[in-house]
Parts: structure tokens; sequence; C-alpha cells
């Protein structure tokens, strides 16, 4: 079976490549420029000018759309547009491409993002639960729109909504592990807000098991046990063995400092993993412990 990757040379992209190639899989990717890596098929795209080398879709058997701009940096206008094209825009190109031609793609699976639900507060939330508000919510709803287009084209769409990964490559983690590192580690705001986080093994096992299993519709991609800020703190400061000295950095600290885009530290939803487990994935790092022991 061959997959085509969008977003392939990222973190999670790249961790996913080498798992699907060990499972025995085909991996293509839809990249801006060819760069001849060895062992991965690669096709030309260009999101900006809506242009796709089609014969990247008469070689994929499943797609998985991980493409889009990242959201953990300052939301000027500028870079809010961005985010929010990258995501629709390229959704978009493919499902157009997809709709104008014959092309037999088994499955398509979606990136999306528990940011859908906004700020839950201590309530628990699933795939049913309505869209919060502020961006990341509007965000994902109109990402999600354009990944539904494509419904009439594909046989299977799934789309997993991520919680925070976990990995110590970078992302959200190399961010709370640095200040720990340097001793000046503390919890963010009042402290108390969830953090629903996945290892990135078990979130590129999901994709796959979404390809291998006959699943259709939104899961969320998190793992079962949810924790808030200053557990996820605390954690980290122990599996790192270094003290938490400082008290909680104020909200009204963050609010100058990040602006708009500190509701992705001060906010938090608490997200239920019930339904894919119900469709028989089982997690190989269900705890944060187990999860912070194997990336450690």
């Amino acid at each position: 079976m061959n997959v085509l990757i969008t977003g392939g040379s990222g973190l999670v992209g790249s961790n996913m490549t080498s798992l699907l190639q060990s499972k025995g899989f085909e991996v293509g990717i839809l990249t801006r420029s060819i760069k001849n890596i060895a062992g991965i098929k690669e096709f030309l795209w260009d999101i900006d000018k809506q242009q796709i080398d089609k014969n990247a879709l008469t070689w994929a058997d499943h797609i998985i759309h991980l493409a889009g701009e990242n959201v953990g940096q300052r939301w000027t206008s500028a870079t809010k547009e961005r985010i929010i094209n990258s995501r629709v825009n390229s959704t978009k190109l493919l499902a157009d491409a997809l709709a104008s031609g014959e092309y037999e793609v088994k499955s398509f699976v979606s990136a999306s993002a528990t940011g859908f639900y906004g700020d839950t507060g201590d309530v628990e939330v699933d795939e049913t639960a309505p869209a919060g508000t502020g961006f990341l919510a509007d965000v994902v709803v109109s990402w999600e729109g354009a990944v539904d287009q494509l419904k009439p084209v594909v046989d299977r769409l799934v789309k997993l909504r991520i919680g925070i990964v976990l990995t110590p490559e970078g992302g959200a983690l190399a961010k709370m592990t640095m200040p720990i590192r340097l001793g000046i580690g503390s919890p963010l705001g009042s402290g108390n807000q969830w953090m629903s986080w996945i290892d990135l093994d078990d979130l590129c096992r999901m994709f796959v098991f979404a390809i291998e299993n006959p699943l259709s519709g939104t899961y969320n991609a998190v793992s079962p046990q949810p924790v808030t800020n200053r557990e996820m703190t605390k954690a980290l400061a122990l599996q790192l063995n270094r003290p938490l000295l400082m008290p909680n950095v104020p909200a009204f600290v963050l609010k100058m400092t990040l602006g708009e885009m500190s509701s992705m530290v001060l906010e938090g939803n608490k997200v239920s993993s019930v339904a894919i487990q119900e469709e028989g994935f089982k997690f190989e790092f269900d705890t944060l412990d187990k999860s912070l022991g194997h990336l450690f």
C-alpha cells in the first residue's frame, strides 16, 4: 500500500514515515521542492497557486494530511491568516484535485486539534461536544469544514483531534522543560487548566491504525489520562530531578508577554479518548509517567 503524506517533513510526519516504512508501506510526500530523499516518493504541490502533481493522487492508496502553519507563534493578524489558510487552502487543493478525476484513495486521515473544544474548564468532553470559542476553535471549525468536502471523493474519511504532542524533539514539551532545567520552572496561571496530551509514538500509531482499520468520522487523539498544568510541571521536574522553587507565573504576565496566544497556556480542555479505544486502539503510553519515562 502507498501512503501519501502532507506535512511529511515536520516532526509528526517524519516519525510517521519511519513507522509506516517499518510496517512495509511505501511512503510519498507532497513538497514544494524535490529534495531526492532516499526511500521516499516526492511529488510537487503549491498551496498558494492551488497546483498539485496529480500523479501523487494516482499513486496514493491512502492520504495522511498533516500540513499546517505552526500555531505556537505570536498571533499577529498576518500570522492568524497564515494559520487558517495553510490548513483550509491545502485541504481545498486536495479536495478539488480528487474531485476532478477517477482516483482510488481508500482512506483520507486528517489531523485536527482539540482546540476545537475551546476552554472546557473541568468538564470532560468527547467528540459529540460542540465547538468552543476563541481563535483556535475557529481555526479547527474552518479546517474540519474543509476536510468534510472530501467525503464524496474518498472511501473513508477520518479526523483525529490531536492534543498536546509529547516528544523531546521539539514542540510543547521542549518549551515546558527548558525553564525547569534552568531551575525556574513553575505552573502557569492557576495551574489548574487541563492538558490533554499524547505521546508522539502513540499518535503515529493512531494514524496508522486509522489506515489499517475501517474507521470513519472524528476521534480524539489524546491519552486516557489528561493532567492539569500543575501536575504536568511537577511530573517533568521529578523526571528531570529538578526542584520547583518559583511561584506560579501570573496570568497577567503571560498575557502581556504572549498577547492573545496566552490562551494556549492559560486555557485548557479535558478530552476523552474513549471512542478510539472502543474501536480497538491500545495506548502504549497511557499515563504521563510511562510517556515521560519513555521520552527521557
